[in-house]
């Protein structure tokens, strides 16, 4: 995912010039990260805090940081203000690297990215040795700031299903990724602490730290009723990926009676589709998905990486996103074919968003340079 980030970064900004810099100004330049990343956690309840993080910044770049989170604004009005702000300009190729450090970091977190994953983002510019570094230092930490969980058991399938599955740990670890963190973090917010400790050392200390935040968010939020929904949810997107294995292709079992797996998802059409939904402003992807039936929705989320279904879901209330996962529970995956159609008509409704009730023959949307790209790229697809 940094990798992707920050091909993206270079696509949209082109090179970065040399980072050719004194061991002194590295490290005062990290220093800065971490200090952004520190004001970020503190500031999760209020970012008007942030206001006067930007009063005692003498860089520009970062005090457009905090300024531009600090009044809530949207990721395309972010790259908006670094362009106008002319510290991206040819002319100033020197700092050029510093200042997509900023930018970068920026969007990843007005896009809802927990601020772990934007720290790790920026440091990626550093080079592998000092991003190496950092994360060390990040896993340290989220060691020492470990969030304590009270024991908290909502009864169902899901502690027998963990003693079952914690014996293919791999097996987990995917559906957890394809399950993503906010339903991975509801279903386990109502599980024993023994199994949670289970589930923490599969994913790491990084891992487990944004997982218990969004658990002990998840306890506040969610009734009963809706985890043993994100429960069950769960179980069957395991059960799935177990019955994929066992499923063998039409006409395809070799002479020794092995079975192949089914082929999974196009990459590049769930990636794609990932990029529309985290590019899209707030305001519009909500008004979208308003347009959307419940299966819809569902269907849709089968076309996005476990990093889109985050922002999705907190775009739609506690109700629907309930009735939503109800739909993921009664249906199974479905097959390459389509997945296009449903990702396609996703990007035909956000189209209809996009377009003024009162639009004239040959008027053009006014849709981000960006946006336009992936939909159209989306919708050439055969």
């Amino acid at each position: 995912m940094l990798i992707e980030r920050l091909a993206q970064m270079y696509v949209h900004w082109g090179d970065a010039g040399s980072r050719s810099e004194s061991s002194r100004h590295r490290d005062q330049a990290i220093s800065s990260v971490r200090q952004f990343f520190q004001a970020i956690e503190d500031s999760s309840e209020d970012r008007k805090q942030l206001f006067t993080q930007s009063q005692q910044s003498r860089r520009k770049a970062i005090k457009l940081a905090y300024l531009l989170l600090a009044s809530e604004s949207e990721p395309a009005a972010i790259r908006d203000a670094y362009l106008r702000s002319g510290l991206l300009s040819e002319g100033q190729r020197g700092t050029r690297a510093d200042v997509l450090i900023w930018l970068s970091g920026t969007m990843a977190i007005a896009r809802g990215m927990h601020p772990y994953i934007a720290f790790l983002i920026m440091t990626a510019f550093f080079g592998p040795e000092t991003a190496e570094k950092e994360f060390l230092w990040l896993r340290e930490r989220a060691i020492a700031t470990k969030v304590n969980l009270e024991e908290y058991i909502v009864p169902g399938d899901l502690t027998d299903f963990i003693e079952e599955a914690i014996q293919e740990p791999i097996k987990l670890q995917r559906t957890i990724r394809l399950a993503g963190m906010p339903l991975a973090a509801s279903a386990f917010s109502g599980c024993s602490l023994y199994y949670i400790e289970k589930i923490f050392a599969l994913v790491g200390p990084i891992g487990a730290y944004i997982l218990s935040e969004m658990m002990e968010s998840a306890r506040k939020r969610l009734v009963s009723d809706e985890i043993s929904t994100a429960q069950q949810a769960f179980i069957d997107l395991y059960s799935q990926e177990k019955e994929e294995e066992r499923e063998p292709n039409e006409g395809l079992q070799s002479e020794t009676g092995a079975r192949e797996e089914l082929m999974p998802p196009d990459p590049d059409l769930i990636r794609g589709t990932t990029n529309i939904v985290m590019a899209v402003e707030a305001k519009i992807l909500k008004t979208t998905l308003s347009s959307m039936s419940d299966n819809e929705i569902a269907s849709l989320l089968r076309c996005l990486e476990a990093l889109a279904h985050e922002r999705l879901l907190s775009l739609i209330s506690p109700g629907r996103q309930k009735r939503v996962l109800g739909v993921i529970q009664k249906t199974g995956d479905r097959p390459s074919g389509p997945l296009l159609r449903d990702a396609q008509l996703f990007a035909q409704k956000l189209l209809a968003t996009y377009a003024p009730k009162n639009l004239k023959p040959g008027e053009t949307l006014s849709i981000p340079d960006e946006v336009r790209g992936l939909i159209s790229s989306l919708l050439s697809r055969e």
